[in-house]
């Protein structure tokens, strides 16, 4: 009897010899062992490796050899830091860029780790690229990461994951002076006062902070100060005296701490000038004083020369302060000024624009509120002709010179007024009006309007 799809043992061996003398599909070949079909070993075999093929990339485990066998696409993932070290309170930019065999792929959202834990996430651009910026407050490790979300992209690619990138952060020591006189951009002080310092040091951190004064490119001073935790931030103080004139300059950095760029803050420089000025005096120490009576109210300008302006504002300086009524500023001025004394406390006080008029220290004042805007050196009426007292209003505007002399006159009641004329002493001495110095009389006419109320008081 004829068999069909069969092999006897004999025919197997014969058959096996003509293939290097190994057996067919790699087995040994055995008469023990049941008969197999030729053409149903070949199906099973095809059906095996389909399903292998079809199986998911995701279930292969690493290094298996059926994951080479997967569709997905490998994905690749850089990412770049703008810097590896940056200052406390900048801005870290960090460039993620996704691409799969070297072409961008656009519109597929990144994420951002930072030590581990997810800091940001965004969509790439069309050109694969996306950018993450942020403020690192400590030293960390970035790392980008790509996780295919759509059916299409996890069939087409497989997730990715960027090489990590370290960071490290510098703490940021700051200065502060709080000497209010300044010219320009320095800061403005005298001899034998105290210039007080005082600074932070963000992220906090326990220890102390090194300042250094410095003269001539000499060290001056230098101090260890403990720094106190506050609104999570580290603080501490430092004051020194300097006792001749010159430029000083004042460096802080945290002990022992080799991230901060040469060991340093950004450092602060105080300009140390002589303690008097008068009429054609020039230079730093006048534009102190001028910068800082302005901020005052008192007017003057502000350009390094002290002309006949400047010496009006010292004298309303002084007979605000019940000093001397002459025109220099010697050392008890500029101490009051760096001390940030010198200011007029007014009596009124209540929305709006008014003016005041101080008969015991014959100064007018302009207000709005309880903000003042100028003040300026007076003269009201002599002990026969007395300038009337009490709240009053203003009623009528005069510009320009009249018969009199008086030029552009503001009057609150009856013929008593405001106004600039040519004599304005240091003393009471019209006929029951307010003088003020022609210099100042438009400003001041310029600014009263009818309707403004005014205070007349000893």
């Amino acid at each position: 009897m004829r068999r069909t799809g069969a092999l006897s043992c004999s025919s197997l061996r014969e058959h096996d010899s003509r293939r290097d003398g190994y057996p067919l599909f790699g087995m040994r070949s055995s008469c023990s062992r049941p008969r197999v079909p030729v053409r149903t070993a070949l199906t099973a075999i095809v059906l095996a490796a389909a399903l292998v093929q079809a199986a998911p990339a995701a279930a292969a485990k690493p290094g298996h050899r059926v994951a080479a066998m997967s569709a997905a696409a490998p994905a690749e993932l850089a990412l770049t830091a703008s810097a590896s070290m940056l200052r406390y309170g900048r801005t870290l930019t960090l460039t993620a860029k996704l691409t799969s065999g070297g072409a961008a792929l656009g519109a597929r959202e990144v994420v951002l780790y930072r030590n581990g834990a997810q800091a940001a996430k965004a969509q790439t651009r069309a050109d694969g690229v996306v950018v993450f910026k942020l403020k690192p407050n400590a030293a960390s490790t970035y790392q980008a990461g790509f996780s295919p979300a759509t059916p299409a992209d996890v069939a087409a690619y497989q997730p990715a994951a960027s090489v990590s990138v370290s960071v490290t952060v510098a703490p940021l020591v700051r200065l502060r002076l709080s000497s209010p006189l300044r010219a320009g951009r320095s800061i403005v002080g005298i001899p034998g006062e105290p210039i007080r310092i005082s600074g932070t040091l963000a992220p906090f951190a326990s220890g102390s902070v090194v300042v250094r004064v410095l003269k001539g490119g000499r060290q001056f001073r230098r101090s260890s100060r403990a720094v106190a935790a506050r609104g999570g931030r580290g603080r501490f103080g430092f004051s020194f005296t300097p006792r001749r004139r010159g430029k000083y300059v004042i460096e802080a950095s945290r002990q022992g701490d080799a991230t901060l760029a040469r060991g340093r803050a950004q450092a602060k420089r105080v300009l140390v000038v002589r303690a008097s000025a008068r009429q054609g005096s020039k230079g730093a120490g006048v534009r102190a004083l001028q910068r800082r009576l302005s901020a005052l109210g008192y007017a003057t300008p502000i350009n390094g020369s002290f002309g006949a302006s400047t010496a009006r504002a010292v004298l309303a300086f002084r007979k605000v302060r019940g000093m001397g009524r002459n025109f220099s500023a010697g050392r008890s001025i500029f101490r009051t000024l760096e001390r940030g004394g010198g200011a007029f406390r007014l009596r009124d006080t209540k929305p709006g624009k008014h003016v005041e008029f101080d008969w015991s220290r014959q100064v007018l004042v302009l207000a709005r509120g309880s903000q003042v805007v100028r003040i300026v050196h007076g003269s009201s009426g002599a002990p026969v002709t007395p300038t009337v007292f009490g709240r009053f209003h203003f009623y009528r505007k005069s510009p320009g010179f009249n018969a009199k002399g008086m030029y552009f006159s503001n009057y609150f009641i009856g013929g008593y007024a405001i106004h600039g004329y040519q004599s304005v002493p240091n003393f009471p001495a019209s006929h029951g009006c307010i003088r003020i110095p022609i210099a100042s009389a438009t400003a001041v006419y310029r600014w009263i309007d009818v309707g403004d109320r005014i205070s007349v008081y000893k």
